[in-house]
């Protein structure tokens, strides 16, 4: 059943609750004085379970918008943990590679200019990959980082709706209850 249909179900029961209620307190054999007074303690009743299933939807709401944002707080820490420990990472190979290239330049001087331009060309090719990388985890990061503020927006969206219908139910049983209090 979906969650729409839920509230709809519920709303339906608590309304035909309080019809039910309202019919039996109307055969049963008591004065007019005591049947107000029933009346007037089932229309109690029912504001009080219409003002319990708001505050419940109000507190899942929140619930579910504190989970989302949990959520996208722990996915943004953990990939730009991982954004710079790739970083870092990459940092320390080139490191490497540079330290690398100096000790071949200085122990191979003597090959001449074609290992030197070797050399040079494959930490060309290094600092673009390191680029390339970079750039394409920071993308990555980015995108995920918009994807969970969706995430985010819908819960949002969700709990808001969820608000509006219990409130609305809450409204219509309570504007029911009056009408059938003063028909009375």
């Amino acid at each position: 059943m979906s969650k729409n249909n839920n509230g709809k179900f519920l709303l339906g029961a608590l309304f035909g609750a309080s019809i039910a209620g309202i019919v039996a307190l109307l055969y049963a054999p008591k004065s007019g004085k005591e049947l107000r007074e029933d009346i007037a303690k089932e229309v109690d009743n029912l504001v009080d379970k219409a003002s319990d299933y708001t505050d419940y939807a109000v507190e899942r709401g929140v619930e579910i918008y504190d989970a989302a944002a949990d959520a996208t707080e722990d996915i943004k820490v953990s990939l730009k943990q991982s954004s710079d420990n790739i970083k870092k990472q990459f940092g320390d190979l080139k490191e490497e590679a540079k330290n690398e290239w100096h000790h071949l330049k200085d122990d191979f001087n003597d090959a001449g200019d074609r290992v030197a331009d070797e050399a040079e060309d494959t930490k060309d090719r290094l600092d673009e990959f390191g680029d390339v990388l970079a750039n394409e985890t920071e993308r990555v990061a980015d995108e995920v980082a918009d994807g969970t503020s969706h995430v985010i927006d819908e819960a949002r969206h969700q709990a808001d709706n969820v608000a509006g219908e219990v409130e609305d139910a809450y409204n219509e049983v309570k504007d029911t209850a009056q009408e059938t209090a003063e028909d009375l």
